[in-house]
């Protein structure tokens, strides 16, 4: 029934299987889930009254769910003490102290955060898990301290190295290594080069400790992590010795990426010709892999070969019909064509893949540009509302969504006064024309920018002084909280648009939103920015 979408009927045969399963977590946690996801909370909760009396013993895992029903609901406080209490009489279960880590971080409580942390490595000390996040709580605090010689981060490496299971201590040397890759450059910017190269010396030595412990079908992994590093030191010749043992070892399902980064260090070194050569040959061998096709198509964006790029486009989505990364670049590329061309490729990417994040937040962008006729913040919110809900992870959906947020927050009030005059001109036939009705728009737009223009309409209509509507300070204390506890539930992870914003790896989505909304506040409290969606 909830494959066929008929939730109703769903949540009325896990209230039958209740009656006579009263008990039974699989059915108790699945009807909570669902009624979470009909948007029915009281329902949920009184599922979970019905536990009050039962040992916990038998129904910690539903009263778990319980747990994280409140952390997504933004019952933090509730949320925390039902954890405390499961972390008490269910000390042996490892994921429920990353779920209270999780909460913890999220609330951006670092230091607590890193208490539970140490609680549960004091209760089960093999539990890798737990060390990783460790790991990046320890780099945080000490990023957020300037301590770039990372003394908390080390120390809970070498106490992970005598602890952690065998099979994954190539993993903890490489994590690492990338932890002390990123301070490292992180210190470059205030030193000099010698000084950054002598940071990355410890550096390699945690790569040489990763491949050493490394099984034989992996170490392609480590060669290819330190790759990476030495072409951002400007070690070119270095880092192609390390990808070409990459290449040598790889399995058969990891070759494409290999071809990749190869591609990508010779386009950084400015060897085009290189660069797309390997990247011919990987799309012959390796043409099922779609992500070949992608890095294909964006390197003749980068080097301005927008046709070519529009052939590549439509090549891959030949094999790779149904994969919407490839369709929401192909309608990103069709921008400069005009808005009716971008609709059209739109509207066949919707019909392949109708549950794909990208393409519904490219659909919304479509919406949200105040250059062209279907500028329709309605209808932008419902194409993000989508792109949210089947692609959670795609990090730019929800900060277009928060682009949108201001739009409606700051300048739908300032444009209702000129929004009643149209609808009257075009009741009195005052507007017979649309380039009147564009004539109008502009020249509305223009009174709040120049109100002592005499041409300009509707000059005694401001609802409120246009510098103190649009002061930085007012827009930005918009309220997003409800947006913020989405995103950080679902935890984005890409986005060219995400990525712009997360300046550090260890941020995480609310300070990703912050950074967001503190720059698209910047941008549209500019009057010459708000002008042209005010006109639109």
């Amino acid at each position: 029934e909830e494959e066929c979408g008929d939730l109703d009927k769903c949540a009325l045969i896990l209230r039958r299987g209740l009656v006579f399963c009263e008990y039974n977590e699989s059915l108790l946690t699945r009807a909570i889930k669902h009624e979470e996801t009909m948007g029915r909370l009281h329902y949920a909760r009184e599922i979970l009254a019905r536990l009050k009396h039962v040992g916990i013993e038998k129904v910690w895992r539903t009263v778990l769910e319980g747990a994280l029903l409140e952390a997504r609901a933004g019952n933090v406080i509730i949320s925390r003490r039902v954890l405390k209490y499961l972390m008490l009489h269910v000390p042996w279960y490892g994921p429920l102290y990353l779920e209270a880590y999780r909460l913890e971080r999220d609330a951006c409580r670092n230091s607590d955060a890193l208490l539970i942390v140490e609680r549960g490595l004091a209760e089960i000390p093999r539990y890798g898990p737990l060390w990783f996040a460790g790991l990046r709580l320890c780099e945080g605090l000490d990023v957020s301290n300037g301590d770039y010689h990372l003394p908390l981060t080390l120390q809970m490496v070498e106490r992970a190295s005598s602890c952690i299971s065998r099979e994954l201590l190539w993993k903890l040397h490489l994590e690492a290594a990338q932890i002390q890759e990123r301070a490292s450059f992180l210190t470059s910017s205030n030193t000099s080069v010698i000084i950054m190269q002598n940071h990355l010396q410890s550096c390699r030595r945690s790569f040489v400790r990763a491949i050493l412990s490394c099984p034989p079908n992996l170490c392609w992994k480590v060669w290819l992590a330190s790759g990476r590093m030495e072409l951002t030191a400007g070690r070119t010749s270095i880092a192609r010795k390390l990808f070409m043992r990459a290449y040598n070892v790889v399995p058969d399902k990891g070759r494409s990426t290999v071809l990749l980064e190869c591609a990508r260090l010779e386009e950084f070194v400015d060897d085009v010709k290189l660069a797309r050569a390997i990247l011919c040959k990987a799309r012959n061998d390796n043409d099922s892999d779609w992500k070949i096709w992608l890095e294909s198509v964006s390197l003749e964006l980068r080097c301005g070969r927008r046709r070519k790029a529009v052939e590549l486009a439509q090549n891959a989505l030949d094999i790779h019909s149904c994969t919407g990364r490839l369709w929401a670049l192909l309608v990103q590329i069709r921008h400069e064509d005009g808005e009716v061309k971008q609709s059209d490729v739109l509207i066949r990417a919707l019909s392949s893949v109708p549950k794909s994040g990208e393409v519904w937040c490219e659909a919304g962008r479509l919406h949200l540009n105040p250059f062209v006729p279907t500028f329709d913040l309605d209808r932008a919110e419902l194409y993000l509302m989508f792109a949210t809900k089947f692609t959670p992870q795609y990090g730019d959906s929800f900060l277009e969504t928060v682009k949108l947020e201001l739009l409606k927050s700051l300048l739908l009030p300032l444009t209702a006064p000129f929004v009643e005059q149209v609808k009257k001109m075009l009741d009195s036939n005052e507007l017979c024309d649309d380039g009147r009705l564009v004539n109008f728009a502009c020249e509305a737009a223009l009174s709040f920018v120049n109100k002592d223009c005499p041409s300009c309409p509707g000059k005694e209509m401001f609802p409120l002084e246009i510098d103190s509507a649009l002061h930085f300070e007012r827009c930005f204390k918009i309220d997003t909280n409800r947006l913020d506890l989405c995103c950080a539930n679902a935890d984005p992870n890409y986005g060219h648009l995400w990525f712009h914003c997360r300046r550090l790896s260890t941020d995480t989505a609310r300070h990703v939103m912050y950074r967001a909304k503190h720059l698209m506040t910047s941008e549209i409290s500019r009057k010459a920015v708000a002008t042209f969606y005010i006109a639109a």
